[in-house]
């Protein structure tokens, strides 16, 4: 199966039907990225998501840090299985429920630590969180290029304040650093990292706390050219094991799990569309026009074509899904399983 990319965008008739010309690359993006956004947000998408917008991702956690963190192309973990057992995923209200469990972790010696689920947590700026505060913070280009780019290091200084600084005649919340060869460094350590922002850059950086003590470096993040701020979601593992089957490599656990794919904006023809039916794009970015329109009949017109868009992406989960082959889970008895109650013969 072909992956639907901006150039195959370009070359369809949605120039034609949006009125641009072929050539016109970023005009077109634009178009392709705001079909995509609304395609993805709209109320007829399903849990799933429309076909081309999840995957299988696996991931390691340990007892000591139960955490996973997701990069900036998943928006949210569907589904998860932890040493070949589902393990059920909880929003953040889910911990606040008068008569629930509970936040997570439970520090009480009776509390029930057992419970294999997973937690949302507030998004994260770094994959690694910062250790033995305060720390400085060095920032690596892999592109010659990039040199004279920047960088925003948000957080709080040894005192516990918010770092300020001004940035030719405005005043910004925490403080630039221009990009060097190998590497740039905050002035000063920071207890606290709230927040990366950066310039679009031709290569990768990476950014590392540094120890004004030992000199050791830890790399927290690596951001990606096009990217320009950090933010990533991050969920709590309640109940890891220690040991675990197969699955426990040096220590680690690994979890698999079904991730709902987020938008990554196309820029240029080589990139890659999140929604891979290009007829449902089309007709989304006719609906776009007809809604910037001011006529009485282009309302009408726009939601017209935008469940013609629809009825394109729901054929194609049934032309690469089926209709028949459903997954379905039929438990009359729920958890209550006799290998939990440990009677029977399957004990």
């Amino acid at each position: 199966m072909k992956r639907l990319r901006l150039y195959d965008c370009r070359a369809s008739r949605l120039p034609q039907t949006v009125g641009l010309c072929t050539d016109n690359v970023p005009g077109i993006a634009a178009f392709v990225n705001s079909a995509q956004r609304r395609l993805l947000m709209c109320k007829e998408s399903c849990d799933e998501g429309w076909w081309g917008t999840w995957a299988e991702i696996a991931f390691n956690v340990s007892t000591s840090q139960p955490y996973i963190t997701l990069p900036r192309e998943v928006a949210r973990l569907e589904a998860m299985n932890m040493c070949d057992r589902p393990v059920a995923i909880q929003n953040q209200f889910f911990e606040y429920l008068q008569f629930g469990n509970g936040r997570m972790p439970k520090l009480r010696p009776n509390c029930r630590c057992d419970i294999e689920q997973t937690y949302t947590r507030n998004n994260a700026v770094t994959f690694t969180d910062m250790t033995n505060a305060p720390q400085y913070i060095t920032v690596y280009i892999t592109d010659d290029r990039d040199i004279g780019k920047r960088v925003l290091i948000q957080g709080l200084d040894d005192a516990e304040n918010t770092i300020y600084s001004t940035d030719v005649t405005e005043q910004v919340t925490g403080v630039f650093l221009v990009l060097n060869n190998p590497s740039v460094q905050s002035p000063s350590t920071l207890s606290q990292l709230n927040g990366i922002q950066k310039d679009v850059t031709y290569g990768p950086i990476r950014i590392y706390q540094h120890d004004p003590t030992t000199g050791d470096e830890i790399l927290l993040l690596t951001m990606e050219p096009s990217e320009q701020t950090a933010s990533y979601r991050r969920y709590y593992v309640q109940g890891v094991p220690l040991n675990c089957c197969a699955t426990n490599v040096e220590g680690n656990v690994q979890i698999t799990a079904i991730a709902k794919l987020d938008l990554i904006p196309v820029a240029t023809d080589t990139d890659y569309c999140l929604i891979q039916n290009v007829e449902a794009i089309i007709e989304e970015c006719a609906s776009i026009r007809y809604a910037d329109m001011d006529s009485p009949t282009a309302k009408a017109m726009s939601q017209e074509r935008h469940k013609l868009a629809i009825s394109f992406l729901n054929g194609e989960l049934n032309h690469w899904l089926g209709k028949d082959q459903l997954a379905v889970n039929f438990a009359p008895f729920g958890s209550a399983r006799l290998t939990k109650q440990k009677i029977g013969r399957l004990w």
